[in-house]
């Protein structure tokens, strides 16, 4: 049995990954607050670049068991991925100068996240799930089993059927970290959340850079919301970084900053002929410039979703920095200039 929980805040107190009023960001925030308090394992998949080490941390910090042991299982070099896990004694191997407490031990009576799970090592998901059983686990080179009990977060950007199928997954691993399942969307099924999402991470580059920009205009975003975005939030906060650092001193960033960016490739190499000029984005009956996928009504036609509270505080905050009206962003009608 894990420790008790240890109260350390709310989803509504994550500023960066969970901004969004769009239907399938509330999902995944109502998915959050009903799963988080409880220690039952959570698989969180989605594309690369929609942000699930975010979606991790905010389950870790909505659900108290602290702390928190973040393990991307692709970046682990080769021969060494189980001590990254369970530890080593001193002189267990050629190079074991001293020991090593793996993610396991650190985690105990926390939250142990792993990225990218189907990249671990065959024989070490055995292992794993062994420890995810019963608790127990031995290091390289150690003698005794020691116990470190923890929740487990898992994630991955690849079809996990399929690496089952291939082999390269255990289905009893897979079946024993996905009781719970958080299905991130791409930012492609969420433009709405473009405007704010760019105007917080335009924020966070000032705050790094002490320079730049203040602001993005209302047809910058309108361009911003008709690209197709395979590199999700990732390439978004490349793409506003670079058009900042174009912009330079300028008050704001604009069609053109933004247009040289994405003609440039921004982060995953779109062509210019794949993208939509300003002239392509379709205007609506008053004669102003908006995204055809903003979604001014929810699906179920009751009107625009009720986002909560703290994040109509931060469209609202976002909007300030931006430029852009709150009504602009709680509508997505841009005026063209």
């Amino acid at each position: 049995m894990l420790g008790a929980r240890k109260e350390t805040g709310a989803v509504s107190g994550d500023p960066q990954s969970l901004i969004g009023c769009s239907a399938a960001m509330q999902r995944v925030r109502g998915r959050i607050e009903r799963f988080a308090r409880s220690p039952v394992p959570i698989l969180i998949v989605g594309e690369t670049g929609t942000g699930k080490e975010l979606c991790a941390e905010a389950i870790f910090r909505l659900s108290g068991y602290a702390p928190f042991v973040p393990l991307n299982c692709a970046a682990i070099p080769e021969g060494v991925a189980e001590s990254e896990l369970f530890g080593h004694e001193r002189g267990a191997f050629t190079g074991a100068v001293q020991s090593r407490v793996g993610v396991v031990a650190q985690a105990h009576g926390g939250t142990l996240f792993l990225d990218e799970l189907a990249e671990l090592p065959g024989p070490l998901q055995a292992k794993l799930l062994r420890t995810l059983e019963s608790g127990e686990y031995r290091p390289v080179g150690a003698a005794d089993v020691r116990r470190s009990l923890f929740r487990i977060l898992a994630a991955t950007s690849g079809d996990l059927r399929a690496s089952v199928a291939a082999g390269r997954l255990r289905e009893d691993l897979l079946h024993r970290v996905s009781a719970v399942r958080i299905a991130l969307p791409p930012l492609r099924a969420r433009l709405e959340d473009i405007p704010p999402l760019a105007a917080d991470l335009l924020r966070r580059y000032r705050a790094r850079a002490q320079a730049g920009p203040a602001r993005i205009t209302p047809d910058a975003c309108a361009l911003l919301m008709q690209q197709p975005w395979p590199g999700n939030v990732r390439e978004l906060r490349n793409v506003i970084e670079a058009s900042a650092a174009a912009a330079g001193s300028g008050e704001a960033i604009g069609v053109a900053e933004v247009m040289e960016c994405l003609a440039g490739g921004g982060a995953d190499g779109a062509a210019p002929d794949e993208l939509l000029t300003l002239a392509q984005v379709p205007r609506g009956p008053s004669g102003g410039r908006f995204s055809r996928r903003w979604g001014g009504r929810a699906a179920t036609g009751s009107g625009r979703p009720d986002c909560c509270a703290s994040v109509r505080r931060r469209s609202i905050g976002s909007s300030r920095r931006s430029g852009i009206s709150h009504s602009t962003l709680r509508t997505g009608r841009f005026r063209g200039s």
